[in-house]
C-alpha cells in the first residue's frame, strides 16, 4: 500500500482543462495518496477552479512564484547583448513556464523536505509508474528526442556531464531532497543563491544561455534535461527507458487505442493541440483516426525496439 504522499506539479493554461480533469482520474486509479498543485495564470486561476473541483488539487497563481514581468526584466538583462535578443521575445513565455515549474520544485522541497513530480499538463498518465526509489528518484529516459543545445546548456549550468546519457524527455521529471539539494549545489557556482529563488533560476539560465550559444536556437534550455542530468550526476545509474505517444495525433485516443498502448508497453500520452497545424488544430474536439493511429504505433515502436536494445546493451565504464 501507497503510505507517501505522490506530490504532482503541473503548469498549465485553460485549453488543458479537459486533459488535466482525465490525468487526475488516472492518477487516482493508480495510486492511492496523491497531491496536484496546478500554477496557472492569475486570470485564469477562477476559471481553474470552477473547472477542476477536486480535493486533492491545489490552483497556485503563476504571480506568487515570480511575475512574467519580473521574468523577462531579468531575462532581457542577459538577451540584450546577443544578435537574437528581438528573435527570441516570442519564446520568453515558453522559458517562462519552465522557471516557474523549477522554482515551485525547489521551494515545496525546501518547505516540506518531500519529493515531487513535474508532469505535463497536456500529458495523461496510461499505466502506473514507480517514481522513486529510497531517497532517489528512477532515472528515466526516451530515446526518440535528444536536442544536443539543451546539454550545451547544461555543461554550463551544470560544469559537467554524465559519461552516458539519452534524453530526460519523458514528460515528467521528479526530484527529491537530496537531489534538489544537489541541484541547488551546482547552480549556485554560477550565482549565489538568492532568497527569491525564481529570480535567482532566471538569472541563472539565461547567464547560462546567452553564455552557451552566439547562434540562436528556438530550444535552448529544458526543465527536464537539467535536472534529469542534475540527478544522473548527483546518483549515476543507466537511465531507465520509458515511453509515450506524442508525435503526429490527430485527435483524442478511443479506450480500444489506449489499451493498445498500455498492451505495447506505454506509459502516457501527450495531446500537442496548441500548434498551429491541421493535426493539432481542435484535436481535444474530435476522435484519432485509425490509420493515423496505426501508422504511428508501428513506426514509434519499431523504433523504440531497435534503439532501446542499443541503450540497454550499451555498457557504461
Amino acid at each position: 500500500m501507497q503510505k507517501k504522499k505522490l506530490n504532482i506539479c503541473q503548469v498549465s493554461l485553460l485549453g488543458n482543462v479537459r486533459i488535466i480533469k482525465e490525468n487526475l482520474i488516472n492518477f487516482n486509479r493508480f495510486y492511492l495518496n496523491n497531491f496536484h498543485y496546478i500554477i496557472c495564470p492569475k486570470k485564469e486561476k477562477i476559471f481553474f477552479k470552477k473547472k477542476i473541483k477536486n480535493s486533492n488539487c491545489k490552483i497556485i497563481d503563476e504571480d506568487k512564484i515570480i511575475t512574467f514581468k519580473k521574468f523577462k526584466q531579468i531575462a532581457n538583462k542577459h538577451l540584450k547583448k546577443k544578435s537574437y535578443f528581438k528573435e527570441i521575445q516570442f519564446r520568453l513565455k515558453w522559458y517562462y513556464q519552465q522557471v516557474l515549474k523549477i522554482t515551485f520544485v525547489i521551494n515545496f522541497v525546501n518547505k516540506t523536505k518531500r519529493p515531487i513530480i513535474i508532469w505535463d499538463a497536456d500529458t495523461i498518465i496510461l499505466k502506473k509508474i514507480l517514481f522513486f526509489k529510497k531517497n532517489n528518484s528512477i532515472n528515466y529516459g526516451t530515446t526518440s528526442e535528444f536536442h544536443k543545445a539543451y546539454y550545451k546548456t547544461n555543461e554550463i549550468l551544470l560544469n559537467d556531464q554524465p559519461k552516458y546519457f539519452i534524453s530526460s524527455l519523458a514528460q515528467f521529471i521528479s526530484i527529491t531532497p537530496s537531489e534538489a539539494k544537489f541541484l541547488i549545489k551546482r547552480l549556485s557556482k554560477i550565482k549565489k543563491k538568492r532568497k527569491k529563488i525564481g529570480e535567482w533560476i532566471t538569472d541563472v539560465i539565461f547567464k547560462s544561455v546567452v553564455s552557451a550559444h552566439q547562434n540562436y536556437n528556438g530550444s535552448m534550455f529544458s526543465e527536464y534535461e537539467l535536472i534529469g542530468q542534475s540527478n544522473l550526476l548527483k546518483s549515476y545509474k543507466k537511465q531507465k527507458l520509458i515511453s509515450g505517444i506524442r508525435e503526429h495525433l490527430n485527435g483524442k485516443l478511443s479506450i480500444i487505442q489506449k489499451n493498445i498502448l498500455i498492451c505495447l508497453g506505454y506509459s502516457y500520452v501527450a495531446y500537442e493541440h496548441s500548434h498551429p497545424n491541421k493535426n493539432s488544430l481542435n484535436m481535444l474536439g474530435r476522435n484519432q483516426t485509425w490509420p493515423s493511429f496505426l501508422k504511428i504505433i508501428i513506426k514509434k515502436t519499431f523504433n523504440k525496439f531497435f534503439r532501446g536494445i542499443k541503450h540497454n546493451f550499451r555498457i557504461h565504464i
